[in-house]
């Protein structure tokens, strides 16, 4: 353990190129004993898996994660709070878990995804109006985001009203995620907007009762329907998907831009041969993924990786390491469109895998279908910052690019 000490996992430059660390621990630390956080830290592949796997470690752990970074207190928003978070899937183990995600996934198979295909390109192209008009673009405010939140509006059928108030809640509900909670004032606007989503939602939820669509918060009210055992979840689990398949898809469209930016070479192929368009996207996840972790409780004491983990104690299993992992992939640090055999981490692992992957791929899909009509591409100016990334989470807080017509 000496051998790794001074790891820096907290600041701006860690965020920006965590990979040197995570290969640093991973030779010589692998499961590592974090002393800010007081929890463990996992970077290889396989005891990642076994982490997501294990009875020993547990995803019923919003007390302990909301409590440790200082946002439970005894006052009724604490209480609310905790209530609501102890109820979404992210924290739910089987079977409850499976019976949460039989009811969300209603709305993510691949064929209900599909039939969003043609409505999502038309997303695209709107958002892209700016950058087309003006020959550049901040790839995150100006295109990553809009996407994102558009996509899921519609999904939701939320007001058109309301979207901006939903991107402002879903910014504020990443941030329990890692090191973002740093501040009293942080901590009481995470709890006001965690009680105001839901006040929204529940009422939301209740016109859709009367007056039901196609939207998802119409089919998790249907799915809710003669299962006591469901009884108010389409609120919490509309709650959850908002929140989350924002922050996600804006991470991963950004990420994925300044991976083929930063790779030229692959950027050429991709232009030259779009059938590598699946590739790409893959390889993007792989090598700059948008999420950087699970998380697990350790509810008995056990052995990860020959290292003793008590009873209480939090892991963390870097799937951003076990993505770059040599036992796991050949070359890893290389950005190849054409690899084969690319089973990244990158939705998670386990029956925990992330529900709106397929949505994921498909905002991606058609963002780069729409970005190659453009002949190139160029950075306008460096450098992109990483600022209130987490252990969760992780994009540019902006990437500004030209797209110059010679």
């Amino acid at each position: 353990m000496s051998a790794s000490t001074g790891i820096d996992l907290m600041s701006e430059s860690f965020f920006a190129n965590p990979f040197p660390t995570f290969e640093r621990l991973r030779t010589q630390a692998p499961v590592y004993f974090f002393e800010p956080y007081q929890c463990f830290i996992l970077t290889r592949g396989a005891d990642i898996e076994a982490l997501a796997k294990s009875p020993h470690f547990s995803s019923r752990r919003a007390q302990e994660l909301l409590g440790g970074l200082g946002l439970l207190g005894e006052d009724a928003a604490s209480k609310d709070m905790l209530a609501t978070w102890s109820r979404l899937v992210f924290f739910q183990d089987p079977p409850r878990h499976a019976l949460l995600r039989q009811l969300i996934m209603k709305g993510f198979t691949p064929s209900a995804i599909e039939r969003f295909r043609p409505q999502l390109a038309s997303i695209v192209e709107r958002v892209l109006e700016k950058g087309r008009r003006q020959g550049e673009m901040d790839v995150v405010a100006d295109f990553a985001e809009p996407i994102a939140l558009t996509t899921i509006a519609e999904m939701f059928a939320l007001p058109q009203v309301d979207r901006p108030q939903f991107m402002h809640w879903a910014k504020d509900l990443l941030k329990p995620a890692g090191v973002g909670v740093n501040t009293d004032e942080v901590r009481s606007s995470i709890r006001r907007t965690s009680h105001d989503m839901v006040a929204y939602l529940r009422d939301l939820v209740e016109k859709r009762r009367a007056a039901p669509g196609e939207d998802l918060v119409s089919q998790f009210i249907a799915g809710e329907e003669g299962n006591p055992q469901l009884a108010g979840e389409a609120v919490l689990q509309s709650f959850q998907m908002i929140g989350a398949g924002f922050i996600t898809s804006t991470n991963q469209l950004t990420n994925t831009i300044l991976a083929l930016l930063n790779h030229p070479v692959q950027l050429s192929a991709l232009r030259a041969d779009p059938r590598l368009t699946r590739g790409a996207i893959e390889e993007s996840l792989r090598h700059e993924p948008a999420t950087l972790s699970i998380n697990r409780l350790c509810v008995e004491d056990t052995e990860l990786g020959g290292t003793h983990i008590p009873k209480g104690r939090f892991v963390y299993g870097m799937t951003a390491a076990s993505n770059r992992d040599p036992e796991v992939f050949p070359h890893p640090d290389r950005f190849d469109i054409t690899r084969t055999h690319n089973r990244h981490a990158t939705f998670g692992v386990g029956v925990h895998y992330c529900p709106g992957a397929s949505l994921v791929r498909l905002e991606v899909e058609e963002a780069l279908r729409a970005l190659l009509t453009f002949p190139h591409w160029e950075f306008v100016g460096k450098p992109y910052n990483y600022q209130g990334s987490n252990f969760q989470d992780r994009g540019p807080n902006s990437l500004h690019v030209r797209f110059p017509r010679t």
